[in-house]
């Protein structure tokens, strides 16, 4: 017990300092032109959703046994669901596309040599399942798509890291005794830049409404070969049950979700790429101006509208918190934030992909 409570005092008195890390003028000095790498993408536009945690440890081993089947009923829908729109997802949006979406946006930003600032020099993407590990004097891009739990909102999130074994990175902060662990490693550069496209209208519960929800159910449900689920398999008891759920009078957050995963890849997944190339611009342009920012933030500071456009999105910086210093992309007159549950399905042609990427670096050895 003692040895616990030293614990807990150890992680309480760890001073917190916000996730970003702005480069020094000296920095600046000895990057001038950098290349970007974007890391390549292995995770496509996840579909988010909520598992529900059953805990059956307290009644024993048959009571861990029967929680863990009640949990693998009840969220044997929703996983299904969400990984059918997914699988959707990635038949139009593939990896490959978003990778070469925002290395041709940051590539937008190449520019030459100016006296004391870091400038792109050269954009390329890297494949991290076939050569992994970080990269030195390069910007690394890592980026995540999400829709989320009801399927209205897209949300990008970009991570931006510099690494260079010439130029360690030195905490800003003072701290009452030594700096934590955190503070005396990793990259000398990090912001996170995230983007919220603007939501999708939730629709109105119609006949014509149920019947399209009843049909992609239905068609969902299918292999890959196109059949139907056996009549005495999970599949089919799932697939009964969204039926049952469409053909009631209340419109839910899954039938939600599979009526505006189909509306985001209408026209080819049109509607979708479109936000994510807004998405990448909002990335490209604030990564190329934040390499050259050296103020460094605080947890008490206040947001910073940087930015609002003809159709009142804006651009913030943020203030306050862990966060300050990043950026964020949103939307405008958004009454209620999107959710993201706490579970992300990703489409089966991103697994074959990025396994067949495996195998690639597998036969490179």
């Amino acid at each position: 017990m003692s040895s616990l409570c030293l614990a807990l005092a150890a992680c309480a008195t760890v001073e917190p300092v916000p996730v970003a890390r702005p480069l020094t003028q000296a920095s600046i000095d000895a990057l001038g032109p950098t290349r970007v790498s974007i890391t390549g993408n292995q995770m496509g536009v996840g579909k988010s959703w909520y598992y529900t945690e059953v805990n059956g440890a307290g009644a024993g081993l048959a009571g861990a046994i029967g929680g863990a089947i009640a949990g693998a009923i009840i969220n044997a829908a929703p996983s299904a669901r969400a990984n059918r729109q997914a699988s959707e997802i990635a038949e139009v949006v593939t990896p490959p596309k978003l990778d070469e979406s925002l290395a041709g946006a940051v590539r937008g930003h190449v520019s030459p040599p100016r006296p004391n600032a870091v400038t792109i020099s050269d954009v390329v993407i890297t494949q991290k399942a076939v050569t992994p590990g970080d990269l030195d004097d390069a910007v690394e891009i890592v980026t995540n798509y999400t829709l989320s739990e009801d399927s209205s909102v897209l949300r990008v999130v970009s991570v931006a890291t510099y690494k260079n074994a010439a130029i360690p990175y030195s905490t800003p902060y003072a701290f009452k005794k030594q700096p934590p662990a955190s503070e005396k490693t990793g990259p000398v550069y990090r912001n996170t830049f995230t983007y919220y496209s603007t939501p999708l209208p939730v629709p109105n519960l119609t006949p014509e409404l149920k019947e399209r929800l009843v049909a992609s159910a239905r068609e969902s449900a299918r292999d890959e070969n196109g059949a139907m689920p056996a009549e005495d398999s999970r599949e089919f008891k799932a697939l009964q049950r969204e039926i049952e759920l469409a053909q009631d009078d209340k419109l839910t957050g899954g039938e939600t979700s599979v009526f505006l995963t189909r509306e985001w890849l209408k026209d080819d997944g049109a509607p979708l790429a479109r936000e994510v190339e807004k998405a990448h611009a909002f990335v490209a342009k604030y990564v190329a101006l934040d390499l050259n920012r050296t103020a460094v933030p605080s947890l008490t500071g206040t947001d910073e509208l940087l930015e609002t456009t003809a159709d009142d999105r804006t651009v913030r910086r943020i203030g306050a918190g862990p966060e300050a210093g990043s950026y964020v992309s949103s939307a405008a007159n958004v009454t209620a934030p999107a959710t993201y549950g706490n579970a992300v399905a990703v489409g089966k042609s991103t697994v074959t992909y990025v396994n067949g990427l495996k195998r690639q670096a597998k036969q490179g050895k």
